[in-house]
């Protein structure tokens, strides 16, 4: 096991809407400069500490891990969430992605000082920030746990996203826990898993963004819809010809109502 600070890059945020909001800074660089919340005033951030990744846990025990990094089909939605999930102690299917919104300033990848994806980066950025997050979610949660029965966090035990209390049985969900855990300051130090105890890193798992893919309802850039959106499409031409743009304006004018325009591509 590991026992590693996290005053310095993890805090506690208001939710809207209630339950455990966690953000926490995946800049190691930063880790010195930053200082958490106040554990006298929950909810309120250092003017120093910018975090760039959020754990959101719901009072219905939806988990949500909001991240800058995008998924192109090298597994980034499901191999985050098994950092995550591994120290928070719930199962993969627990936890769903959803994606940052664009901020260079915010959401730069550590490695690169802009937000990208790319360079085989997203594991080895991520590996121990989300880790470590995951760890004081399932500490505070377990403290909160502990205060509702009055005994001593030791005797408790967190797995699959329930906290149980072991000499009674007694049982919590992360949900019923998530308001309460939110009033609780940030742990001063955390205990990691040893590698040999991982239940999820290092084992086969389904994609979990497979299904939607399958189904239809997953949602690509090329979706997107705006207001006065207009789509382009590049086409070559069969003839080292230009004189073909005229016809192909004249067709495209008869055959599509929205259609504006054809331009060249100088070569």
């Amino acid at each position: 096991m590991t026992t590693v600070s996290r005053r310095e890059f993890v805090t506690v945020l208001a939710a809207v809407g209630g339950g455990l909001l966690l953000g926490c800074r995946v800049d190691e660089a930063q880790r010195s400069a930053s200082t958490a919340a106040s554990a006298s005033a929950p909810g309120a951030t250092s003017p120093a500490f910018a975090p760039n990744a959020f754990i959101r846990i719901g009072t219905d025990g939806r988990i949500t891990l909001i991240m800058p990094q995008v998924e192109m089909g090298q597994g980034m939605y499901t191999s985050m969430p098994m950092l995550l999930a591994e120290e928070l102690e719930v199962g993969l299917d627990q936890v769903q992605l959803d994606h940052a919104p664009p901020n260079d300033k915010l959401y730069a990848n550590p490695l690169f000082g802009l937000q990208m994806t790319g360079a085989s980066s997203s594991v080895r950025a991520m590996y121990e920030p989300l880790r470590k997050a995951g760890a004081v979610g399932r500490q505070l949660l377990v403290a909160a746990a502990a205060q509702t029965w009055g005994v001593d966090s030791a005797s408790c035990r967190a797995r699959k996203g329930v906290v149980t209390h072991t000499p009674t049985g007694r049982t919590l969900a992360y949900g019923a826990l998530a308001d309460k855990a939110a009033t609780l300051p940030v742990p001063a130090e955390v205990t990691l898993k040893d590698p040999k105890d991982f239940i999820l890193i290092g084992t086969p798992a389904k994609r979990l963004d497979t299904p939607s893919k399958v189904n239809g309802t997953a949602k690509f850039s090329i979706d997107v819809r705006l207001p006065g959106l207009k789509i382009a499409t590049l086409a070559a031409s069969p003839e080292l010809s230009r004189s073909l743009l005229k016809l192909a304006e004249r067709d495209g004018r008869a055959s599509y109502p929205q259609f504006t325009a054809v331009r060249g591509i100088p070569t």
